[in-house]
């Protein structure tokens, strides 16, 4: 039998265990972030030739394709792809294909965030509920993982700016071919790498719609809290008819996004976003995988949304797709509780910690939709982030794009002079809107 001061000692690793705090690393290991591993946690090192080694520098990524993948050839390149890329070569085999260049690693970041980041691979642990993490500074919260749960905290934390502003359309393709356009001016403040936040939210975001015009003048303020299971997503509505603010219903999980014509959920944007709790996570494996990067031709101006946007998905002549490696995580719904999915797969770039692909499936286990994301290198960031995001429900053969800027004014701009705290109130709201 095992004694009271044993027993207690046991329950006491139990307990540190699952409250994440072994998720911390000694200094040895922070070390690597130097050597082996690049300041963000990703393998320094290429492999055979086909990944370069991280350089930590952004070098332009140009060139021909080496090769294009399609429905025909589809068996040979396999390995290298996710369920859900094969699904819609196995869905579309006469239009879908995707053209792979050299790979170039441009995720990059400025030297304080690596700093910080450094820190955290000693000092930050998951909370008490794994619904969010403490003891970090500005950074990658864990640069060396060791959960699911540490992956996907990454990601929704990951370095994307101070700040970002732009005006974009979103677009809703039908089964045809035609599209309708949604479109907004957004500002969005990433507070959690504000050097003195005194916000209590993560994210703070305020759009005005522009278009359609039965929508026009309509707009969302929403802050965001990085533990979304203790501190609900705060959201006002503005109410055009009546030019008031209004506070929205709780907006998270599998509730349908309107604009998306439902399809897309709360939680799919960004390819996941808010509260893990509703889910098992497990940390399956790392891959090589084709994966959209350094998108610059999809962003063009010469391009107009027609020359995009094309019948079951978007036009892959314009796509750019290279080899990096990805985090392979996965969530299964608990038993307690309801979602529209049962399951879900990511894919997260080993270098920025972006989801770059989404597989989900159906209450019946079935995929039924494949989000896929298309980012380029941002110098004023500087680092990567989406040109776009793709969503595909397989049954319907729609699909929803968010971020398009080719007709719009200007593209994504970073770090300006930073809104105010007061801005991002219902009253700061209400002037927004006027």
């Amino acid at each position: 039998m095992l004694g009271t001061k044993t027993q207690y000692l046991l329950l006491l690793l139990f307990f540190i265990f699952n409250s994440g705090l072994l998720a911390k690393v000694d200094a040895n290991k922070q070390a690597d972030l130097k050597n082996e591993l690049t300041p963000f946690g990703a393998i320094r090192t290429g492999n055979d030739g086909a990944i370069p080694a991280w350089s930590g520098e952004a070098k332009t990524a140009d060139g021909e394709p080496l090769f294009t993948i399609t429905a025909e050839n589809l068996e040979k390149y396999k390995n290298n792809l996710t369920i859900g890329q094969q699904a819609l070569f196995e869905h579309y085999p006469d239009s879908f294909t995707m053209p792979v260049y050299p790979t170039h690693r441009t995720a990059i970041a400025p030297e304080w965030v690596y700093k910080n980041t450094a820190i955290n691979a000693i000092n930050t642990t998951l909370n008490k509920d794994s619904t969010g993490f403490e003891n970090a500074k500005a950074g990658i919260p864990f640069p060396i993982p060791q959960s699911a749960l540490e992956v996907y905290f990454n990601h929704v934390s990951r370095w994307r700016g101070l700040q970002l502003e732009n005006q974009a359309s979103d677009a809703v393709v039908y089964k045809k071919g035609s599209y309708t356009l949604f479109t907004r001016n957004s500002l969005v403040r990433f507070d959690g790498y504000l050097e003195n936040n005194t916000s209590k939210y993560f994210v703070s975001l305020i759009s005005k719609t522009l278009a359609p015009s039965i929508k026009s003048g309509g707009g969302v303020l929403v802050l965001e809290p990085l533990d979304q299971l203790n501190e609900k997503r705060a959201a006002w509505l503005w109410d055009k008819g009546r030019r008031r603010v209004i506070r929205a219903p709780n907006i998270a999980y599998d509730n349908p996004v309107q604009s998306s014509s439902s399809l897309r959920t709360v939680d799919d944007t960004d390819l996941i976003n808010g509260s893990p709790d509703k889910f098992n996570w497990q940390l399956l494996d790392k891959r090589e995988i084709y994966i959209g990067y350094n998108n610059e031709r999809l962003g063009s101006k010469k391009l107009k949304y027609k020359d995009i946007l094309h019948k079951q998905h978007i036009n892959p002549e314009h796509t750019r797709y290279e080899l990096h490696r990805v985090w392979v995580i996965e969530a299964t719904l608990k038993e307690k509780w309801r979602h529209l999915y049962s399951r879900r797969t990511f894919y997260i770039d080993e270098d920025s910690w972006q989801v770059v692909v989404a597989d989900q499936y159906n209450k019946q286990g079935k995929l039924w939709r494949v989000s896929l994301s298309y980012p380029k290198f941002y110098a004023d960031m500087p680092g990567i982030f989406p040109v776009i995001n793709v969503f595909h429900d397989l049954i319907s053969q729609k699909y929803h794009v968010m971020g398009l800027q080719n007709e719009e004014n200007g593209e994504n701009k970073f770090n300006g002079e930073l809104a105010k705290d007061s801005l991002f109130t219902p009253s700061g709201f209400k002037r927004f809107m006027r």
